[in-house]
């Protein structure tokens, strides 16, 4: 109790201070209405007037008084309130504090034994890897000794290969000799044959045109013969050899006598028959067509 009033007084100076302000104020109202009662001579109802205003500042002092009071326990309520409010959540807290060291404490048993489990799952892992690799080491030994094998092998079946196919190049080439010898063979037994064909079709093409020529010649002779008119004193056994100029359509276009044995009125008179029997006859095949034509002009007399 005494704990309670003494903390109550250190938590509320203030309405305490109030508290005894007003009862000291209340003290001093009573004292001067008794005082003032005492010395001045009132009529009886003047007195009583008085009386009932003393009565009724008592009661507002007593309702101020339990105002104050009310407010007090309020307050006090509050603080009782807050206090509690205050313990609850100190109370809470406490609680939701040890719920962590718990948990806490269990999160760490349990870190615990996850980090056991994992150095022995670690431990584990290192065995097998350890044994993983002496196997691989192992395997690439056995590998390495196959792959020796392997190449030796291959080595021994590449030289055999490579003799096989050497041999076999040599026949091939033997033989692609002996094809290349038998073509050619066939080939200048063809091209002689062909050769011999166009020598006698040259030969038989060449005589054609040559009696061709000469029938050319011949019937450009006759013509001039035809156009020529015979001077006086003309011998016989006089010729001349004449070039004729002609263009494609047989037109002679000049008249050269290189050489004549005869007169000059008959070297003329050549020229003349000459240029009167343009245009001469046209050969009987193109290949025999010359632009510059030379025959020998002899007439029969």
């Amino acid at each position: 109790m005494e704990y309670s009033l003494w903390h109550q007084i250190k938590t509320n100076p203030l309405a305490l201070g109030a508290s005894v302000l007003l009862h000291v104020l209340l003290l001093v109202i009573v004292s001067v209405s008794l005082n003032y009662s005492s010395h001045i001579t009132k009529p009886a109802g003047a007195k009583v007037k008085t009386m009932q205003a003393v009565v009724v500042d008592a009661s507002q002092v007593d309702a101020e008084a339990k105002k104050l009071k009310q407010a007090e326990q309020r307050k006090q309520h509050q603080e009782a309130q807050r206090k509690k409010k205050a313990q609850s959540e100190l109370n809470a807290a406490r609680k939701k504090r040890q719920q962590e060291e718990r948990r806490l404490a269990e999160l760490k048993r349990k870190q615990a034994k996850q980090k056991k489990q994992q150095q022995l799952a670690q431990k584990k892992l290192e065995q097998e890897r350890k044994q993983k690799q002496q196997a691989l080491e192992k395997l690439k030994k056995e590998q390495k000794l196959l792959e020796q094998k392997r190449q030796a092998e291959q080595q021994r079946l590449a030289a055999i290969e490579e003799k096989r196919k050497a041999e076999e190049a040599a026949q091939k080439k033997q033989q692609e000799a002996a094809e290349a010898e038998a073509r050619r063979k066939a080939e200048e037994a063809e091209l002689q044959r062909r050769l011999a064909e166009e020598e006698r079709q040259q030969a038989e093409q060449n005589s054609r045109l040559s009696k061709l020529r000469s029938q050319y010649i011949l019937a450009i002779i006759h013509q001039v013969e035809r156009n020529w008119l015979q001077p006086a004193n003309t011998q016989k056994g006089w010729q001349c050899d004449v070039l004729v100029h002609q263009n494609l359509l047989g037109e002679v276009t000049d008249v050269k006598i290189i050489k004549c044995t005869g007169s000059d009125a008959f070297r003329a008179s050549v020229d003349r028959a000459v240029r009167k029997a343009s245009p001469l006859p046209p050969p009987a095949d193109h290949k025999i067509f010359e632009k510059k034509l030379q025959f020998t002009f002899r007439p029969e007399l």
